[in-house]
């Protein structure tokens, strides 16, 4: 590795104008959908911190970086202060550490006030944690604010945890997680009226949004609900729209650009994970088997032996470790049913599993199920009303993790500490989501996707003093729990 090679992925090093060429940018500029995500304002580069960023496949980690980058080089003095490296052809810790060693020792001749390092998938490169614990023991990366990049979470997490009081003190979570766009973004990126309404009343804002739910879930509504009201055949409409194309950017700039998303923009998501998972020893086959098992069961309780019953895969504790897998690659979520008298999961007796996005859902579909037109196979399944509910679920469930997550934000935050769904003895009365809030208070969610709304869809809610339930359009605050369409409630989410 020499200098050239390095220069060749910094050339703002040379003139910080050169951002304007990069093609990730150039690409993101030109097209129909110029998704600004929230997480840009949650890494903070005026100290010394090692950030991770994961997510999963497509969904734009390094567009990002790339934003990043250029919106420091319009603030910072010295363009050599920031430092992009793809680690994909870096072998081990050794060579990453030759690379890290080459730029630090060449940008000490700037007399740098701070250095911002990114790596990008640095979970390509064996050990990769060892050349960091020397660089940061030796004083190297003082003065430096580091991001790390990779889509699996079991690499990273795991690599991670080995740097232990290493990696920078201050407010906000250090490991990042950057998922598809939630419905929020997606309306208000689509939707310019929309954003100029929720950036006008604070709806950017976390605990805006908290504020209102939590006001809802005991029966005080503020008054930009109403508001709101106004907007719902639109956001209706936006969500049908995010049920066929989720939020992969990708994939919505497809869609929008030709009213239809191509089979290889689905192939890519596909391959892409089939080479993350074959690094873990992990063959196609079986993990094939196992989602088309769990799509043909989802939002139903399942134990890992029914999926197993399904599969040509021998054991139980295999097919526990493929959707751990999954899980780690973020294509799925697992909920565990509550005990409600422990206010705990109960990891013993049935879950649900859901997928992380909608697009990964109709890819991952397809492509378990042998069809090969994923496109035409997405509009077929949401043609249903059956299974059109199903992956409503599944998108209620995938926002709520993210919800509760960002009013608890933690490095060793777990989802299943705090989201579940409940389903009494004999089955008399079911939730399909309770959340734990501060206090161990649970909040019951009951979604009833559908046109009508009877008195019985709230007998399950009735376990707990405070529920929300979620309609396909209906909005009513009159009884002890309120009712709020399912579209606007997303929103808040």
């Amino acid at each position: 590795m020499d200098l050239m090679q390095l220069s060749a992925q910094n050339p703002w090093w040379r003139n910080p104008a050169a951002i304007r060429d990069d093609a990730k940018l150039k690409k993101l500029d030109e097209s129909l959908m110029k998704w600004s995500p929230r997480l840009l304002s949650e890494l903070k580069f005026d100290r010394d911190r090692i950030y991770t960023l994961r997510g999963p496949r497509q969904v734009g980690k390094t567009t990002l970086v790339k934003l990043i980058i250029r919106e420091l080089l319009e603030t910072i003095e010295h363009s050599q202060s920031i430092f992009y490296f793809t680690c994909d052809l870096v072998a081990d810790e050794k060579e990453l550490f030759e690379v890290l060693d080459l730029y630090l020792k060449w940008a000490a001749a700037f007399r740098l006030e701070r250095k911002y390092i990114f790596l990008d998938e640095i979970s390509s490169v064996r050990d990769w944690e060892k050349g960091l614990k020397y660089l940061v023991d030796t004083g190297a990366l003082n003065n430096a604010t580091v991001v790390l990049t990779g889509s699996h979470s079991i690499d990273i997490k795991s690599s991670i945890e080995r740097l232990p009081g290493r990696r920078g003190e201050g407010e906000g979570t250090l490991d990042k997680i950057f998922f598809p766009m939630k419905f929020s973004e997606y309306a208000e990126t689509l939707n310019s009226d929309l954003k100029q309404f929720m950036e006008a009343n604070g709806l950017f804002e976390a605990e805006k949004r908290q504020e209102i739910l939590s006001n809802l879930s005991e029966g005080r509504a503020d008054p930009l609900l109403n508001m709101l009201l106004l907007y719902q055949p639109e956001l209706d409409r936006l969500f049908d729209q995010y049920l066929l194309t989720g939020g992969i950017p990708r994939a919505v700039n497809e869609f929008f650009s030709k009213n239809k998303i191509d089979s290889s923009i689905y192939e890519i998501y596909i391959q892409s994970l089939i080479g993350d998972l074959a690094r873990w020893n992990i063959p196609e086959m079986p993990v094939k088997q196992t989602l088309r098992s769990i799509a043909g069961k989802l939002t139903t309780p399942v134990s890992w032996r029914s999926i197993t019953d399904e599969t040509d895969i021998g054991a139980h504790v295999t097919v526990r470790k493929y959707v751990t897998a999954l899980e780690d690659s973020f294509v799925l979520n697992v909920l565990y049913p509550l005990d409600l008298p422990k206010k705990t999961a109960n990891f013993k007796k049935e879950k649900k599993i859901y997928f992380q996005d909608p697009f990964i859902f109709h890819a991952l579909h397809a492509w378990a199920s042998g069809l090969t037109d994923y496109f035409e196979s997405a509009n077929l399944y949401l043609s249903s009303p059956e299974t059109r509910s199903k992956l409503v679920e599944s998108v209620f469930h995938s926002h709520l993790l993210r919800f509760i997550y960002e009013k608890y934000p933690s490095d060793v935050f777990s989802p299943h500490d705090r989201v579940f769904y409940l389903k009494t003895g004999g089955g008399k009365k079911e939730v399909d989501f309770v959340l734990k809030e501060k206090g161990s208070v649970l909040l019951g969610i009951e979604l009833k996707y559908q046109n009508r709304i009877n008195s019985s869809d709230y007998r399950g809610l009735t376990v707990f003093e405070r529920g929300i339930l979620i309609s396909k359009d209906r909005f009513d605050l009159s009884g002890k729990y309120a009712t709020l369409p399912a579209s606007i409630f997303l929103l808040l989410l």
